[in-house]
């Protein structure tokens, strides 16, 4: 919580120079598009189950403040948030020198394997993130040594790649696309550091 109330005072300016800039992740849902006002991986919510969902969070949360007497559920989210445009930023510049103390060594690395084969291949990814829809918890774990939090960031963006001679390869600059990507947070019980660490990004 610490570690991203520092975060969010840091960027509280940088943040209005990301929105609406170009900006990108790589990866397999480039051509997933919005068409006519019809998003291709939007799935139909039920009602129920998104209330029991609610509540079955709720109590999960309850639990991690047992434990973690300072942990804050509208904080987290703010927090989580801030971070993720703050990689998405490092991801795309190519450097992540800024969050790379708060990601687990083997996700930085294939982070950096990306940003390194993008260079050499003098490729360019954009996004454009227009706006950030939702960022919700998912689920979260609690096992004898350490908290874990699964949080859903569905964020609109307008995604390309172009080759060395500024070609477009994939993606469309005119369309926007729903994008789904779940981050998993981890910090140890017994930890003295109060740092969230991510150790698992997957987009859906």
């Amino acid at each position: 919580i610490l570690i991203f109330a520092i975060i969010a005072v840091f960027l509280i300016f940088r943040l209005k120079n990301i929105l609406g800039t170009k900006t990108g992740f790589e990866d397999s849902n480039l051509n997933k598009e919005k068409t006519d006002g019809n998003l291709t991986n939007v799935v139909s919510i039920d009602t129920k189950k998104t209330t029991q969902n609610v509540g079955n969070i709720e109590k999960q949360t309850l639990k991690i403040k047992k434990i973690d007497k300072s942990f804050d559920h509208n904080q987290f989210l703010e927090g989580s948030q801030t971070f993720f445009k703050m990689v998405l930023e490092g991801f795309v510049g190519g450097n992540l020198d800024k969050v790379k103390e708060f990601i687990k060594p083997s996700v930085l690395k294939n982070f950096n394997l990306v940003i390194k084969e993008r260079n050499k291949e003098n490729e360019t990814l954009i996004i454009n993130l227009k706006a950030i829809n939702k960022t919700e918890i998912l689920s979260s774990e609690i096992s004898k040594t350490a908290l874990r939090i699964s949080v859903i960031f569905e964020s609109f963006q307008i995604k390309a790649l172009k080759d060395k001679d500024n070609n477009l390869i994939d993606g469309d600059l005119n369309k926007e696309i729903l994008v789904k990507d779940i981050w998993v947070f981890e910090r140890k019980i017994n930890n003295l550091n109060p740092n969230w660490t991510l150790i698992e990004t997957k987009n859906i």
